[in-house]
């Protein structure tokens, strides 16, 4: 669906709406059907969400219900300027708040708050959700209460608590794609001051995709799924009260499912193959890779909160320690660049060129997918290929097979070519925070606090050959398979103390002042071998870590990153069911590390490349945003129509991106900053309750992003923010009526629009790549592409001809906007619930992810999940 028609349907929306409120009052206020009011914990204590001066987007319990919310994904869908991109792992998950995205392999960017503890990885974020009793999503930095990494926002889940009588819950369901789904809860009485809840769920599904090279359907976008979860409370005394929780998290779902597309703007032309340059959402997927993809998360927590209720004040104390160990195997990346095809040593050798055991395997594995019948050359996938060539071999210029480079292979194909990828992420983490604060009648509202947490993290980035023998160790470092290695220890220790005041400054006038002040400190150690590299290349051409080209030894690095965190909010409440309020705020994430060599390295590779990036380090920077909203929230119709509204202009300095960076040397993983960047926007979300059956919701969010300044690309400066959506809207409507004594039918219709979206700082550009000229790589060994001079010559394309595959043009790299539609029709009794469901239930086809690699020439794309259906059974006892 066109912008143009959603936004004439939002208009439609909205005539029928100020149609409805046209409607005289006084009838409606002789009816008691209202809307329910909201309790929020938004700034750490229970208040009404009308009464927040902060822009809120909140699903209570019934709503999680009626809206079938499982996971993440189902309630941030629901929510205007807010987006999340779940491709690669269960621990990558990228959230867009207003703008401001998640990074791969920095610190999140927004505060996830679970039961009143914040959860310090956020590689946990992706979970299922069950016994869940509200969700509470806050836009705009939350830095002031809620710390670092909370520059875009927050996001709140709070537990179902134990009851205080006895109850039990059983479901049970199913779906297509072999979706199977378990979870029981039980809550009640252990003692007179003592309640407990125990829950446990179990989730599988062999997902959609296909390898088609094995015929095996349940092994690409597969997840296996189970969680439990243990909660006690107990009431010391009249004034004491002690929560504990205890979890377990266990994941096994598929890994790295991209499919690779060209961007080789000139190579199409001079081959007359468009397949070399094409829109990224006219894809037709396909796997096929030979290694087996597989992601393993194992999650262990821990909470503990004393809450001491004083004569005039409540004291709080929260430990909590969090354990995350996650792994993940898959096909590499590293075809294309020859890694395992092309002998480069031994090519130029006085001795002749030899034979590495993986570039055998490669040609071998290549000739006999070749004489299978199932791959015939040329661009039709998995790889392209000129006709009679097959790797290794350079027969068109009468040279000895193994060491020349004329084909142009993708990345996750079934030959053994692309070699393996192994990737681990552990972190454990221990957090204690100490608060006082007001009693809920107190006249002026306060609090005040400390935090410390202690955070030890692993990372792990491992490339190797695949020797066509099925063996694949899940373990960094292989003697003789490992090429390519980055094994560093993170520890990192944060002090912060926090404050907050509130005071009615005239009447219906609130004014309330918070501030937190971060220190963090970061070291980082290096645990990777000097070592050379096993068989790339043949072997032997440098160190597997491509710092100890320039080091012997990798020292130890540290730094602290430090910020405070103000907020200044005021709130006008012009009557006594709508408000006004604006707010000034800052939120900070603090810096890092990159891989060390890092810099030196890029410069090194991609010397040739006008093009690369410009400003790359071997840290960087912290970011900090500045926020300025003003916003409204009200109630109309005797309390039946919810309209609540906010404008936004931010600011951000030193924005971190992720960047993946492909070359010769394998793969390199790099955050940069955007140095300055400039979000504004406005947000209107809406709920009427036609009647004590109907009701109807919507939101509509508008985002308009720029890249002010880019040290690190100057040619993107104009650009739009990544993974950014410019537009995005929710229209809903929710019917509920007695069908039968005891039993209700409820209908539920969801309609969410997402609009176009960039993946990348470069957007609309033409740059030059790793395959734009390789004669000084292969000296010569290659394709003549003949003349692709330019008037004037594009940067970095001499005048006459090159030997390589020309530039890269990346303005078919724009995700496209789509829209779904999601039912859910449910039968509910007092102790029983029957829900037919369906997701995308049009199936609508776009795209998850692109990650553009523009030294590649190309782009990584990840599907979308298309219609599913299913059933879900529900038991109370």
């Amino acid at each position: 669906m066109s912008k143009q028609i959603t936004i004439t349907f939002l208009l439609i929306c909205t005539a029928n709406l100020v149609g409805i409120t046209a409607v005289s009052t006084s009838a409606f206020a002789e009816s008691a059907v209202q809307l329910e009011e909201v309790v929020v914990t938004a700034r750490r204590r229970a208040e009404l969400d009308q009464e927040v001066p902060i822009a809120t987007s909140v699903f209570n319990q019934s709503t999680i219900k009626r809206a079938r919310i499982e996971r993440p994904a189902d309630f941030i869908n629901l929510t205007s300027n807010v987006s999340i991109t779940d491709t690669a792992n269960a621990g990558d998950t990228q959230v867009n708040i207003r703008g401001i995205t998640s990074t791969r392999d920095a610190e999140g960017t927004f505060a996830f708050v679970v039961d009143g503890v914040l959860i310090t990885n956020p590689n946990g974020f992706n979970q299922e959700l069950f016994d869940i009793q509200s969700i509470e999503i806050l836009k705009g930095p939350q830095g002031a209460l809620y710390g670092r990494n909370a520059v875009s926002g927050a996001i709140l889940v709070n537990t179902v608590p134990p009851s205080d009588e006895f109850e039990s819950t059983i479901r049970i369901g199913g779906g297509t794609d072999g979706l199977q789904k378990f979870g029981l809860s039980v809550s009640g009485p252990l003692s007179d001051s003592l309640r407990g809840s125990l829950s446990v769920m179990s989730r599988e599904d062999d997902g959609q995709q296909k390898n088609e090279f094995t015929g095996q359907d349940d092994v690409v976008d597969f997840v296996d799924e189970q969680n439990v979860r243990a909660r006690l409370v107990w009431d010391v005394s009249d004034r004491l009260t002690l929560d504990a929780v205890v979890g377990a998290r266990n994941v096994e779902a598929g890994a790295i499912n991209f499919n690779a597309v060209f961007a080789l703007s000139d190579a199409a032309g001079l081959f007359g193959d468009p397949a070399l340059f094409k829109d990224v959402n006219d894809h037709d997927f396909s796997f096929y890779f030979n290694t087996p993809g597989e992601n393993e998360q194992e999650n262990t927590f821990f909470s503990l909160q004393a809450a001491y209720e004083l004569d005039k004040a409540l004291l709080t104390a929260t430990f909590s320690y969090d354990e995350l160990d996650e792994y993940l195997l898959s096909d590499g990346t590293s075809a294309a660049f020859g890694l395992y095809s092309f002998d480069i040593l031994g090519a130029f050798s006085p001795g002749g060129p030899t034979v590495g055991p993986a570039q055998a395997a490669c040609s071998d594995s290549y000739q006999d997918l070749l004489a299978s019948g199932r791959f015939a050359p040329g661009n039709n996938a998995p790889f392209f290929a000129f006709p009679g060539s097959v790797p290794g071999q350079a027969a068109d210029l009468g040279i000895a097979p193994f060491y020349g480079l004329n084909a142009l292979l993708s990345p996750y194909t079934p030959s053994t070519c692309d070699g393996y990828q192994y990737q681990e992420r552990n972190q454990e983490s221990t957090s204690f925070e100490l608060k006082i604060a007001s009693l809920d009648d107190a006249p002026v509202t306060w609090m005040a606090g400390v935090y410390y947490s202690q955070i030890e993290r692993e990372v792990v980035v491992s490339y190797g050959a695949d020797l066509g023998d099925g063996k694949f160790s899940r373990t960094p470092f292989v003697a003789g398979r490992t090429d390519l290695l980055f094994w560093d220890d993170f520890d990192t220790d944060v002090w912060a103390i926090f404050g907050l005041v509130e005071f009615e400054a005239a009447t219906n006038h609130t004014i309330a002042l918070s501030g937190r002040y971060d220190v963090e400190d970061r070291e980082v150690s290096n645990n990777v071998p000097n070592v050379p590299t096993a068989t790339a290349f043949g072997g032997g051409l440098g160190p597997i870590n491509p710092a100890y080209q320039f080091n012997d030894v990798i020292a130890d690095r540290d730094d602290e990153f430090k910020q405070f965190q103000p907020k200044l909010s005021w709130r006008w409440a012009f009557r006594d069911d709508a408000s006004l309020y604006a707010s000034y705020g800052v939120g900070f994430r603090s810096g890092g590390f990159n891989n060390i060599g890092s810099a030196a390295l890029v410069e090194s590779e991609y010397a040739t490349i006008a093009t690369r990036p410009a400003n790359l380090r071997d840290e960087y920077d912290k970011e900090v945003s500045t926020a300025f909203e003003i916003g409204m929230k009200s109630q109309w119709l005797n309390n039946r129509l919810r309209i609540n509204a906010a404008v936004f202009h931010t600011e951000v300095e030193d924005s971190q991106f992720f960047n993946f960076l492909a070359g010769g040397f394998g793969i390199l993983r790099v955050v940069t900053n955007i140095d300055e960047v400039t979000l504004q926007g406005f947000e209107i979300d809406a709920k009427y309750l036609v009647n004590s059956n109907l009701s109807l919701f919507g939101s509509v969010g508008v985002v308009d992003s720029e890249i002010d300044k880019n040290t690190n690309r100057p040619y993107t400066e104009g650009n739009d923010m990544p993974l950014t959506p410019d537009m995005t809207a929710n229209i809903g409507a929710e019917w509920a009526s007695e069908i039968s004594s005891g039993v209700e039918l409820v209908a539920r219709v969801d309609w969410r629009y997402t609009g176009e979206t960039w993946f990348s700082t470069v957007q609309d550009d033409v740059t030059t790549n790793a395959f734009t000229d390789v004669s000084a790589t292969y000296q010569g060994i290659g394709f003549v592409l003949g003349d692709v001079t330019q008037t004037p010559p594009g940067p970095g394309i001499p005048p006459g001809g090159i030997i390589g595959f020309g530039r890269s043009d990346y303005s078919k790299g724009q995700r496209d906007s789509y829209d779904t539609v999601n039912l859910n029709i449910s039968l509910n009794a007092e102790n029983w619930s029957l829900t037919f469901w369906g997701d995308n239930v049009l199936d609508e086809e776009y795209l998850e992810e692109i990650i553009p690699a523009p030294e590649f020439g190309g782009y990584f794309i990840h599907p979308a999940k298309g219609e599913s259906f299913g059933v879900d059974f529900v038991y109370h006892f």
